[in-house]
């Protein structure tokens, strides 16, 4: 079993104790200093540890280097815990300490559920799963099957059949939209099966131009509160000119987050329709908009208004490394950066691969020029 250590950091500690975390299957350790951290580590060594920047006996940037160094370690991620805001004479520190990413409190769960699925390497979806009630048909060959989705997203779909159905089945699968009755086509593939409770996991193949905008539109949006007090927008698929925003502003009130990490592409009437629903959110206390993808951030950094009177607390961005040609899409935070001469200064992660620093994948100018729009 995959191992984390972390320190004894109360909101660390409750972000690790998750529902979300505990899906990871990992095992976790705590320590309640650097020398412990240290010692624990040549012990376990662990996949990732988790460690605050400020940690009695040894400070967490020393644990990490010295973590580093070791060649017992080597393999070992390091995530450094801090709290803003940060200048750039603290990045330079996090640099030098060499650690794999870097994470400013407060965070959203969600936010820190990505960042050690990513540093653990497994397989984990960037955008909730939506939990929809929506009839499906499905066609294994001789057989047709009725069911309930529990789950939903533009990839696939948990589903609860009347029998049991084998892994590895390639299906055909009519989702009934019960909003507007439309029947959905689409064909999908078992990737996992629980014997006994009727339950399978499907995973869509690419549908077709129609079925996959009846796809996105079903599973655009969904509103979830969570445990701070805001309501959280979960969006997926693409903003296009079929996208409908209609039915989420009746949904929303106090303080909502925006997570647009499932947001794949937004072309110019995608812009101008999420542009309009954003205006009408004046009723609001506030709004952010978090883990915002490469598309997402990509228009916010083109379009003035694009977001409106909310503001990016975290976006993905495309990384490179220079020394084995990898790419990621690396989740920051935006108070993670320090502004040095009217210049962002984002702090240095390090490739899953080979653990040299990663590169942004594009111009930082224009990739980071949102933030002077918030």
């Amino acid at each position: 079993m995959v191992k984390v250590l972390a320190a004894s950091n109360s909101h660390v500690l409750r972000m690790l104790g998750s529902r979300s975390c505990a899906r990871l299957g990992f095992e976790r350790h705590v320590a309640t200093t650097g020398t412990q951290a240290l010692a624990l580590a040549k012990k376990l060594h662990p996949k990732l540890t988790i460690l605050d920047v400020t940690m009695p006996e040894v400070d967490g940037e020393e644990v990490c280097q010295r973590m580093k160094s070791d060649p017992e370690l080597v393999g070992c991620r390091v995530m450094l815990v801090t709290r803003g805001p940060l200048a750039r004479s603290d990045l330079d520190r996090v640099a030098r300490a060499g650690c794999d990413d870097l994470l400013v409190l407060p965070a959203f769960g969600e936010e820190f559920f990505s960042r050690v699925a990513q540093l653990i390497e497994i397989p984990h979806r960037r955008a909730r799963r939506l939990p929809l009630h929506v009839a499906v048909k499905i066609d294994a060959g001789e057989q047709v099957l009725d069911g309930k989705t529990e789950n939903l997203s533009c990839g696939g779909a948990m589903v609860r059949l009347e029998r049991d159905l084998g892994m590895g089945a390639e299906v055909f699968v009519e989702l009934t939209d019960p909003r507007t009755s439309r029947v959905i086509p689409l064909e999908a593939r078992v990737v996992w099966a629980q014997p006994g409770s009727h339950a399978v996991g499907l995973a869509f193949h690419p549908p077709s131009g129609e079925a996959r905008q009846a796809l996105d539109a079903l599973v655009l949006w969904e509103v979830v509160p969570n445990d701070e007090g805001v309501l959280r927008v979960y969006l997926e698929g693409d903003f296009t000119e079929h996208t409908d925003f209609t039915g989420l502003r009746a949904r929303l009130s106090g303080t909502v987050d925006f997570d647009a990490a499932g947001v794949r592409y937004i072309n110019s009437h995608g812009v101008r329709r999420w542009i309009t629903f954003v205006e009408e959110l004046t009723g609001l206390d506030g709004y952010t908009l978090s883990r915002g993808s490469v598309a997402f951030i990509t228009q916010a950094s083109l379009v003035a208004n694009f977001l409106g009177r909310g503001s990016v607390t975290s976006f993905f961005a495309p990384m490179h490394c220079g020394k084995c040609d990898r790419e990621e899409e690396r989740l920051l935070q935006v108070a993670a950066l320090a502004m040095e001469h009217g210049e962002v200064v984002a702090p240095t992660l390090r490739c899953s691969a080979c653990g040299t620093a990663l590169n942004l994948d594009e111009n930082p100018e224009s990739y980071f020029a949102f933030l002077r729009r918030d």
